[in-house]
């Protein structure tokens, strides 16, 4: 179980595999008092390492400046030196491991709320109506080009605008899909408005990614209390 636990905060399971780690996390106590164990162990083994270190420099300083002269044995300038890498790679780990969960929240919310829209069943079916089922049968060409159209004569209508940044995003066209939502956050008579946070799925999408704006984004949709709140706060407290 630790060694699933390890692979996990070292980002060497498939997204699949994490996302059954994190179900399994939510329902099985012994796994969560597992990890919780992992974490408190790396965590005593780091203030461990630094206090271990912080006496090392102190006793150094202090023969330092005591005795003329000195010599430090090779093998504790190797164990320091050792040390100072190991930490290195930590904090690399740490922030390479925060870039890869932020890419992966991006993508499991895609997969989970931009697979499928919500189509009207209705037989007089409208345009709009017309590219959500393009969409839902995966033809996002052809869907995008409703959608446009729609906006062409309505440039102002939300859910197109909604519905065409969704699709340029599920094709990548990341500038497009910003485009749109930046212009769906700035409408203030909806009663609920998912467009600022849409935009930091977006920008989570895009390499390299722009953590600031992405956190600036995310906390605006906490304060403010804009659709997406949830999701936001579970991102920020990664």
């Amino acid at each position: 179980m630790l060694e699933q636990i390890d692979k996990y905060f070292n980002n060497e399971l498939s997204l699949s595999e994490r996302k059954d780690f994190e179900h399994q996390l939510a329902t099985d106590a012994e796994l969560a008092d597992n990890t919780a164990f992992y974490l408190n162990a790396n965590l005593a083994a780091k203030n461990l390492a630094n206090e271990k270190r912080k006496a090392e420099f102190d006793t150094l300083r202090q023969g330092i400046s005591s005795r003329p002269v000195r010599k430090i044995k090779p093998v504790s300038w190797a164990v320091g030196i050792a040390a100072s890498i190991l930490l290195v790679v930590g904090f690399w780990r740490i922030n390479q491991a925060s870039e890869t969960n932020t890419d992966e929240f991006a993508n499991i919310y895609i997969q989970e709320h931009f697979e499928n829209l919500p189509v009207k069943m209705d037989a007089n079916a409208d345009s709009l109506q017309m590219g959500l089922r393009l969409f839902n049968e995966k033809k996002l060409k052809e869907a995008q080009r409703i959608f446009e159209a729609i906006l062409y004569r309505k440039n102002n209508d939300s859910e197109s605008i909604k519905y065409a940044g969704i699709t340029a995003l599920r094709l990548g066209e990341y500038d497009k899909a910003l485009e749109y939502f930046r212009s769906l956050g700035k409408q203030t008579n909806l009663f609920s408005n998912p467009g600022k946070f849409y935009e930091a799925i977006t920008l989570m999408k895009q390499q390299p990614v722009n953590k600031k704006e992405v956190e600036d984004l995310l906390q605006e949709v906490i304060d403010n209390n804009l659709e997406g709140k949830s999701e936001a706060e579970k991102i920020s407290n990664q």
